[in-house]
């Protein structure tokens, strides 16, 4: 499943914009390198919500009513996700941003959202129903992290005697 497409690229920032990140002849959208960055946006997601769901994600279960089927549903991705996964690849898209550059600025709230996905201190959620996937473990995410206990290190003069 992707994450986001062109189109909803198109839909959260202009096609203006696009055509001027992906086109040097200011035409129009270069599928191929708006995709490149999708994919690339999509990867550095998983490398975050891997650690608490299994990968693939399934998706959410959002309603698709068709003509003869008005109880049709599709699998989508989490739509926090689309926004995340649109924000970094925009990010890629750029060449050179200054750290107060918005752009620069919503790539590193999509960082810092995805740590808190991976952490446990956030969850992905399907507005329409359904589960985003299958955790990895527990019942909730972060229910299997390991924790570590280390008994703190003892440096004197005594432990150090012998030591030039």
């Amino acid at each position: 499943m992707n994450y986001a497409t062109v189109q909803d690229m198109v839909n959260r920032f202009g096609e203006p914009e696009l055509v001027q990140l992906t086109d040097p002849d200011l035409q129009a959208v270069s599928a191929p390198k708006a995709e490149r960055a999708l994919e690339d946006a999509q990867a550095f997601a998983d490398s975050f919500i891997g650690r608490v769901y299994r990968l693939p994600l399934t998706g959410c279960t959002k309603p698709a009513p068709v003509p003869g089927n008005p109880g049709a549903v599709e699998l989508v991705a989490p739509p926090q996700i689309t926004r995340v996964v649109c924000d970094v690849a925009r990010y890629y898209l750029h060449s050179d941003l200054a750290p107060e550059h918005e752009v620069y600025l919503r790539y590193k709230a999509a960082e810092r959202e995805l740590l808190q996905i991976a952490e446990g201190k956030a969850v992905l959620s399907c507005p329409w129903g359904g589960a985003p996937g299958t955790l990895v473990a527990g019942d909730a995410p972060g229910d299997a992290e390991v924790h570590y206990g280390f008994s703190p290190r003892q440096i004197t003069g005594e432990t150090l005697r012998g030591f030039a």
